[in-house]
């Protein structure tokens, strides 16, 4: 199965199903038409997304892992993004649901540590308390029972 989706800015990506592999493969090309990224998404047995693995344009080096993380109602809560090597967090992106059901926009908090000692876990004071209230209203910072963490 292969889907192409055009961007706003010229650029698309082609979501690709592989052959004997529980997953797929998503190659994005810039508007010249150049490969850009290349996201190989791993899902469990039920289709829920479990790990990515994010690669160069050359294919050859990966750049990030991303793990994912789920309710007891099997409803994505979080993406967690790690540099690669390294193992840094990198980005959250956080999740929250209505008493019908229905998924917020995502809280998408970014930690840019480049040139930094600070540990990448550590969020701006400001961030923080917009954080620790997420995290109250999912559970006590609970990431779910699905979830899978950096290896």
């Amino acid at each position: 199965m292969v889907r192409v989706v055009r961007h706003p800015d010229g650029s698309r990506s082609i979501y690709q199903r592989q052959v004997g592999w529980r997953g797929m493969r998503c190659s994005t090309y810039s508007p010249s038409g150049r490969l850009a990224a290349v996201n190989d998404y791993t899902e469990g047995k039920y289709g829920q997304l479990v790990s990515c693995l994010i690669y160069d344009h050359t294919k050859k080096n990966i750049i990030y892992k991303v793990s994912y993380g789920y309710d007891s109602r099997a409803r994505l809560v979080e993406e967690r993004m790690f540099s690669h090597p390294g193992k840094k967090l990198v980005q959250r992106v956080i999740y929250k649901y209505d008493h019908q059901g229905n998924r917020s926009k995502p809280l998408i908090i970014s930690l840019n540590t480049a040139g930094s000692s600070t540990l990448p876990a550590e969020i701006t004071p400001t961030m923080r308390d917009d954080v620790n209230q997420i995290n109250r209203e999912l559970g006590g910072g609970r990431r779910g029972r699905n979830n899978n963490s950096e290896k």
